[in-house]
């Protein structure tokens, strides 16, 4: 039997308040104020010091009082005993065993008493960097690291705002290496105030998403296998599969595997130790599910990837009903927290005790819904059909709620229909009535600030609210990079791809989008070597990387030889890449022979911007050419099918027409028409800072073409320096500048940008 306070007397006599619990320091009946702290100090951890003073924090052993210099806390006992182990055991590992063994003298201790322990020490310390003062080692113990005193606390006095040095006093060798740190850190700072101060002030960008795989533990839940029953085995398997990750994913203080990539590890015959390396996972969750009429079982198994060791095993019998399967994924996603030694929080724990439906009917066509998604398409009718299904059988099935806002706002992206706005913010009503601090209201609201009302700073603020509920939802984090780049944050994109990739690391497109935006943030050396390593190459990495190439090899030609070896390997390429690498090598004739293979191919291009980009191409070909008769034609053509479109009311952006009309002003040789386009152009696109960085470089060989020389020059030049597509090895060589390629400031900037 366990000893409790009860059966502790103060060396007067007096008994300790009863029924709180030493071993799990459990206050049951009573406070902790009149406990002896003297008495539950071991001869070991402290002796000899009694105050004890790190950061903003001063501790006093013997009492348990815990003080910043305006509020004071007094902390329970073995909370108290086990901050002072911290202290005088920093920057070594201490295991499980040397906690229970030097803190809670030997006895019979449960994980959970530590792990409560250690999160009142983290919540009280450092609420907002859990880590920050008591690091976990996955799977081995603790290593505690405390700041320097932030001020020097006189007991008598209190802390001082403003200590001086006593007259006269030689530093010591510590206190002058802080002196000099400190000289240091006050010249850096007067340095960037004095360079915020006299340069052009800009807006702070939005705080990057930062990547601390090194903290928390990463944990992959294999598909579950089954036993079919009537054919319908996999379905449930699945759903159930999705719902445990939909869980984990919630959880702050572990990171989890997306769907995607560990699907393809159904029925895989690969060991534990093979799939967690190509993961790059902590701990492997694997199991079955079986039903039997109206009852389900659920086996599963957390396994530990480096040892290959069970770290916890468990069987689940309950009736089919959606309560009891979503009871037995909160249940399994708790075990896998303690059995990872990470602490719920409370927001964790309430989350995971969310019961999204009771109607099995409901639940079903959820799941059809999601099966769709990831197998189909988020457009696909059947996707919608399902949701609508599982919200009129459960009008409280909040989740289908927030699925169904995001379809219907993504819809309403490029064209706006009234009605359906109307029932998206109907839809946002119920749900924030019915879970008005929920994860997914905070998502739904998200997809119409950003799809819908195009606030992208609002949109931004609510994904970080998301994200912060939902840690481990790669779609959360896929939204947050999509508005990151509207508000022109390329790195914070960068920084989001990167994550995707660790949450999602056997999806290809992460690798694909994250060369593309190492590019646009002229990371290039980055981006070719994470493209030259990936998994497989696809068509589009393909391209990716020969374009890349140039950068090294300088070699135009090899460039257009290169993409028609891709050609042969994979099939027809995009036009603009075949197109572009042609008229680098100053191939014009084959620059229209590329654009005639792509007559019968124009009717499958669905968005007019690209349809236009495709049908301005040979404008450019018969401009670069010189035949003055069939650029003619071209001019009057794409004039013609410019006014069309935008006499129609196609889904151009107000940008679009005027950046056309500029080449079309170019081509004709009338600078005056030109510039004016170009600056409606430049007007119309700064609330769309994604565009403005993906369109500069057409906006530059216009100013090119017509030969300004000094609009031409400062567009590549600001070009080089933001984010753009306009490259210093491919862009610059381009024949749109060959009118002003012997002006001095080109010839500068070239040997600038070489």
């Amino acid at each position: 039997m366990r000893p409790t306070a009860s059966a502790l007397s103060r060396p007067d006599g007096s008994k300790v308040s009863e029924g709180l619990d030493l071993i799990s320091g459990d206050p049951r009946h009573s406070t902790h104020d009149d406990v002896d702290w003297s008495n539950l100090m071991g001869a070991n951890e402290g002796e000899g010091q009694e105050e004890y003073r790190f950061g903003r924090w001063q501790f006093n052993a013997e009492t348990g009082d815990l003080t910043d210099g305006q509020d004071s806390t007094r902390l329970e006992p073995q909370v108290g005993k086990l901050l002072a182990y911290f202290l005088t055991h920093q920057n070594v590992l201490s295991s499980r065993d040397d906690l229970i063994a030097r803190v809670w003298g030997g006895r019979i201790v449960s994980d959970d008493a530590i792990n409560r322990c250690i999160s009142i020490l983290r919540q009280t310390l450092t609420p907002d960097q859990k880590n920050a003062y008591i690091e976990t080692v996955v799977r081995r113990g603790f290593i505690s690291h405390f700041p320097d005193p932030a001020l020097q606390l006189d007991p008598a006095r209190g802390a001082d705002p403003e200590p001086e040095a006593a007259p006269g006093a030689i530093p010591t060798s510590s206190t002058t290496a802080r002196g000099i740190a400190v000289a240091m850190v006050v010249l850096a700072l007067l340095f960037l105030l004095g360079y915020q101060w006299f340069s052009p002030r800009k807006p702070s960008p939005p705080t990057p998403v930062s990547e601390q795989r090194s903290d928390l533990p990463m944990i992959a839940v294999l598909p579950l296998a089954h036993s079919d029953f009537a054919g319908d085995g996999e379905f449930f398997a699945n759903g159930v599969h999705d719902d445990l990750l939909t869980q984990l994913a919630q959880i702050e203080s572990i990171r989890v595997i997306s769907r995607t990539s560990v699907m393809e590890y159904r029925d895989s015959d690969r060991s534990i130790a093979e799939i967690g390396a190509e993961l790059g996972a902590d701990a492997v969750l694997e199991g079955s599910v079986q039903r039997v009429e109206n009852h389900f079982r659920i086996n599963v198994q957390l396994i530990d990837v480096k040892s290959d060791t069970h770290l916890w095993a468990d069987r689940y019998d309950r009736e089919l009903l959606p309560a009891h399967i979503f009871q037995v994924q909160s249940e399994i996603a708790s075990a896998i927290a303690s059995a990872l030694q990470a602490t719920l929080s409370a927001e964790d724990s309430g989350q995971l005790a969310e019961l999204p439906t009771e109607n099995m009917a409901a639940y079903r066509a959820y799941h059809e819904a999601m099966a769709i998604r990831d197998q189909v398409s988020i457009n696909a009718p059947e996707y919608l059909a399902s949701l609508e299904r599982a919200v009129a059988l459960d009008p409280g099935f909040v989740r289908a709620w927030a699925h169904l806002v995001g379809y219907l706002c993504y819809q309403n992206f490029n064209s706006r229909d009234p009605a359906s706005i109307a029932r998206i913010e109907q839809i946002l009503d119920l749900i924030k009535t019915r879970a008005p601090d929920s994860a997914d209201l905070r998502v739904a609201q998200a997809y119409y600030t950003y799809y819908v009302v195009k606030d992208y700073e609002r949109a931004f603020d609510l994904v970080r609210q998301a994200q912060q509920k939902l840690p481990s939802d790669v779609r959360v984090v896929e939204l947050r990079g999509y508005i990151e780049r509207r508000l022109g944050d390329f790195q914070g994109r960068v920084n989001s791809i990167r994550l995707m990739r660790q949450l999602d690391p056997r999806n290809p497109n992460w690798t694909t989008v994250l060369g593309f935006n190492l590019g646009i943030t002229h990371q290039y050396d980055e981006a070719l070597a994470l493209l030259r390593n990936a998994r497989f190459q696809s068509r589009q990495q393909s391209v990716m990387a020969s374009t890349l190439s140039v950068s090294e090899h300088r070699d135009l030609h090899r460039w257009r030889d290169e993409l028609d070896a891709i050609e042969a390997e994979f099939g027809v390429l995009s036009a603009s890449a075949t197109w572009e690498s042609r008229i680098a090598a100053r191939d014009y004739p084959g620059a229209l022979r590329v654009l005639n293979r792509l007559d019968s191919a124009k009717s499958s291009v669905d968005s007019p911007s690209v349809q236009l980009e495709v049908e301005i191409m040979p404008l450019i070909s018969q401009w670069l050419l010189g035949d003055n008769e069939a650029l003619q034609r071209e001019l009057g053509a794409a004039q013609d099918r410019l006014d069309s479109v935008t006499r129609d009311g196609g889904n151009l952006p107000n940008f679009q027409p005027s950046l056309l009309r500029a080449f079309i002003h170019a081509a004709s040789g009338d600078q005056a028409q030109t510039m004016r386009q170009i600056r409606l152009w430049r007007r119309a696109v700064q609330g769309d800072k994604a565009e403005y960085a993906l369109q500069r470089h057409f906006s530059c060989r216009v100013l090119g073409m017509t030969a300004a020389v000094p609009e031409a020059v400062q567009c590549l030049r600001s070009g080089l320096s933001e984010p753009s597509l306009v490259t210093p090895f491919i862009e610059l060589q381009l024949p749109f500048y060959d009118a002003i390629r012997s002006e001095p400031a080109f010839v500068a900037l070239l040997a600038e940008a070489n």
